[in-house]
């Protein structure tokens, strides 16, 4: 269940660029702020600084950051495989809906996927991964560090154009997929959250919070393979009885993974 509780906002500063950010925030539907001063001890804050925005919970910390990304991109730059684009197939010129959003890791591999003439639609329930989400891929471009590897470099150049190519629309995907026309998109991705958050994954703990936790339904999976021209994907843990529930078919591999992909092909 989505957390209802409300969310302190505060900047460090008082520069121009910060207060229009922070309005920025407050102008987001569904977002339960409220303002905040530096200096105030509350349980959850998200910052905005001048190095970022980051949200806070207790002694949790959630940012956007291209994470993973990076790394699996780089290897795709290098002529390796990627386990989400091989089960979903994208090409250039596709059209993906990523409707788990989350922070956005494989929606940003399948923007870079399906290149200059693709499109990428994700959708996030949680309005504040939402609102993250989308600010951090406005500000991308200034978070790219300078790089003395140019394979590195090359790589989040790569990544900033892609970002340039996701639209988010914040709303529960059940419901945002039944207004979509039939055969109207290439793939359809679904990544929900882990309904039990191992301890060793502390990169999603704080994510866990602010997220969905809700299983999918056959409702949503039925609306995906209406929409959907080629294929309907799934991550889940490996082993997981999502994927027969569901309907997929488990693609076997990533032998050291804990996670699986499932299809089905409409």
């Amino acid at each position: 269940m989505l957390s209802e509780s409300p969310i302190h906002i505060r900047t460090t500063h008082l520069d121009s660029k910060l207060q229009k950010r922070l309005l920025w925030f407050l102008q987001q539907p569904g977002c339960n702020w409220v303002l905040s001063r530096c200096g105030e001890e509350e349980l959850s804050v998200l910052t905005i600084s001048r190095r970022g925005v980051y949200l806070t919970n207790g002694t949790e910390r959630l940012a956007f950051h291209p994470s993973m990304a990076i790394i699996r991109l780089m290897n795709l730059l290098q002529g390796g495989s990627d386990r989400f684009l091989d089960a979903t197939q994208l090409k250039p010129g596709d059209s993906l809906i990523d409707a788990t959003l989350g922070l956005g890791t494989d929606a940003l591999i399948g923007a870079w996927a399906v290149g200059e003439q693709g499109e990428v639609l994700a959708l996030e329930k949680s309005p504040i991964l939402a609102a993250m989400v989308q600010d951090g891929l406005y500000h991308f471009p200034e978070t790219i560090p300078r790089c003395n590897n140019q394979a590195k470099q090359d790589t989040w150049n790569a990544l900033v154009q892609a970002s340039k190519r996701i639209k988010i629309r914040c709303g529960e995907h059940g419901a945002y997929l039944s207004y979509i026309p039939t055969n109207s998109v290439d793939v359809v991705y679904f990544d929900p959250m882990f309904r039990k958050t191992h301890k060793k994954s502390d990169s999603i703990q704080p994510l866990h919070k602010w997220s969905d936790h809700c299983p999918l339904n056959h409702t949503s999976i039925s609306e995906a393979c209406r929409i959907a021209r080629r294929r309907v994907v799934l991550k889940e843990r490996k082993n997981s009885s999502e994927f027969q529930r569901l309907g997929f078919e488990i693609l076997y591999g990533g032998q050291y993974s804990s996670v699986d992909y499932g299809v089905i092909l409409v």
